[in-house]
């Protein structure tokens, strides 16, 4: 039986996402069993197949450009409690690698041992519903257009007289790539993600060991997590370049990473970088990609940075202990009716064989920890305890593609043939 992983994950070499991103969630109806949720979501995956191919039902023979639309779907802990589900919740998605609630009051900590909270005005956390569904294009219509035929659909199995659906839309996020590889601080963002022929290593779920039969269904497969970050910009543009320096582990200008700091308390960047002829790490020069990645580093302040915290340079890759996660990051700016007039955040999505590696990351002391960004923990620059606030978070499981399968994870709903 071949598997394989579903598309929206760029990981092979010489590929790159599309510019725009929805990430889309869907909660299950009250009293509707798992077969009657998988015939729902059967009636959208055949519609997300027609908008890849630029076909719209209200529109027909009259196709669209499709914008190369990629669309994968993944399952959050709440579908396996669903009636007469096919397979149990698998172990790597349980309680232990979730993240938490936030408090009905607002705010709370994501997880325990990590600096990361949740905003004071989210009270409810959107992105764990039964269904997600990741779209990423190359233009911001294609993504936007698959959200309203979502919609559409949903409203045509909405029953007039009780108001009950077997699928809720309840949210959706957006967000873009930027084509100058920076962030909203101005840094080089992602940089140090790995290199290509790394990627799938991490990403797959492996053979599941005897004991684990249940879960071997799972195998080929990835997990999903998804962040909403916040990124206060007020904070950040309190600080100094150098202040900001050490505490993203780079060069502002070049993205070329720290190695040591001056007896006078400078940042020094590696030697050589970035290559003869270039301004810019991400010029991507043969002499350019041994800089991408920082090296392990002896200095204690630069060892606490962002870029180090989050990559502890541990292999092989394929050993979930090496933490080794792969990101697609988006950016976002949205309107808000407070000071300063909008929100700048970032979408994070990872993909890893368990999303214990990521729980790891998030709150091992020595990596990212009580840390909310970078920096040290016990005695942090000013504000930056707060500089990332969570705005939705969730982990979901985004099942393999299996020949003849209806869609990837039909299986969760519907008895083998």
């Amino acid at each position: 039986m071949t598997r394989k992983l579903q598309e929206g994950i760029y990981h092979a070499p010489k590929t790159r996402p599309g510019k725009f991103f929805v990430i889309l969630f869907l909660r299950a109806g009250e009293g509707f069993n798992a077969s009657q949720i998988g015939e729902a979501f059967l009636k959208l995956w055949e519609v997300y197949q027609g908008l890849k191919n630029g076909k719209i039902r209200d529109l027909p023979d009259h196709p669209v450009p499709s914008g190369d639309l990629t669309v994968l779907v993944g399952y959050g802990p709440n579908v396996f409690k669903l009636a007469n589900v096919q397979h149990p919740l698998p172990r790597d998605l349980d309680s232990k690698n979730q993240f938490r609630s936030p408090r009905p009051t607002g705010g709370g900590s994501l997880m325990i041992g990590s600096g990361l909270q949740y905003t004071d005005d989210i009270r409810s956390n959107f992105a764990t519903e039964e269904i997600v569904v990741q779209f990423i294009a190359e233009t911001q219509l294609a993504v936007n257009r698959a959200v309203v035929e979502t919609w559409k659909i949903l409203r045509e199995m909405t029953d007039v007289d009780t108001s009950t659906a077997p699928l809720l839309q309840t949210s959706f996020y957006s967000g873009f790539q930027r084509e100058d590889h920076r962030s909203w601080i101005d840094f080089h963002d992602g940089l140090s993600n790995m290199k290509s022929e790394e990627r799938e290593k991490a990403i797959v779920v492996k053979p599941r060991p005897s004991t684990e039969q249940d879960d071997q269904w799972t195998e080929g497969g990835t997990y999903l997590a998804f962040l909403r970050l916040g990124v206060d910009l007020d904070i950040w543009q309190t600080l100094d370049r150098q202040q900001q320096e050490l505490l993203v582990g780079r060069d502002k200008l070049s993205g070329c990473p720290l190695e040591k700091l001056t007896s006078e308390g400078k940042p020094v960047g590696s030697v050589g970088c970035p290559f003869i002829g270039t301004k810019e790490v991400s010029d991507i020069e043969d002499g350019n990609l041994k800089f991408l990645e920082p090296k392990k580093v002896a200095d204690t302040v630069i060892d606490q940075s962002h870029v180090q915290r989050a990559n502890r340079h541990v292999d092989p890759v394929e050993d979930r202990n090496s933490l080794r996660i792969f990101r697609q990051g988006y950016e976002f700016l949205e309107p808000i009716e407070s000071y300063p007039g909008f929100r700048a955040g970032l979408n994070f999505v990872s993909y890893q064989d368990t999303p214990e590696r990521l729980r790891r990351i998030l709150t091992q002391s020595k990596w990212l920890g009580s840390t909310n960004f970078g920096g040290d923990p016990v005695a942090p620059v000013p504000g930056m305890d707060s500089f990332l606030t969570v705005r939705a978070a969730g982990v979901f499981l985004v099942p393999p593609v299996i020949d003849g399968e209806l869609f990837p994870g039909a299986n969760i709903f519907f008895e083998a043939d």
